[in-house]
């Protein structure tokens, strides 16, 4: 299981990279595309195509449900529905389990998780092949585009191994 260090919050907020209002048309020739949150998923769903991989709570801001537009669409993504716990800030054993089944099942899936997804986006980057798109929610901002490469998948790494808990 992963933890989140309190001091380590602020870190996780940052990003240096753009914040988009809609979709860049560099995810049209995408192999693999992965959604982080209820609305960056819609967006991707709507502007792009279906995701192979997203997590969702079926929540936008951390507390306020979907409104019942937005639930009827998300009912259409996903082959594959796999229910989850997970508390806010950590990764739970079975929420990383689910991750790693999922990017290798043939079918695009998707994971609703009851608590909090925020976190999960480490997770994907730290196992999702290279030259795969990992796309997460900025409440309020936007969605951030992560082209998945060694350097991501290196500071993923490092930040996971940070919130290790045995």
């Amino acid at each position: 299981m992963y933890i989140l260090k309190p001091e380590m919050a602020e870190e996780l907020r940052k990003t240096k990279k753009k914040i988009y209002q809609t979709s860049p048309d560099s995810l049209t020739n995408s192999d693999y595309i992965a959604t982080i949150g209820d609305i960056c998923t819609l967006k991707i769903f709507d502007e792009v195509r279906e995701p192979e991989l997203c997590i969702i709570d079926m929540k936008t801001k951390r507390d306020t449900p979907l409104d019942v537009n937005q639930k009827v669409k998300m009912k259409k993504i996903g082959k594959r529905i796999v229910n989850v716990n997970n508390k806010a800030g950590t990764i739970s054993r079975e929420l990383w389990n689910s991750i790693e089944e999922a990017i290798d099942y043939p079918l695009n899936t998707k994971i609703v998780v009851n608590g909090e997804e925020d976190l999960a986006t480490l997770a994907v980057i730290s196992i999702v092949k290279i030259g795969a798109k990992v796309i997460y929610g900025m409440p309020d901002k936007g969605m951030v585009v992560v082209d998945v490469n060694q350097q991501e998948k290196k500071r993923a790494n490092s930040l996971l191994k940070r919130m290790l808990v045995d």
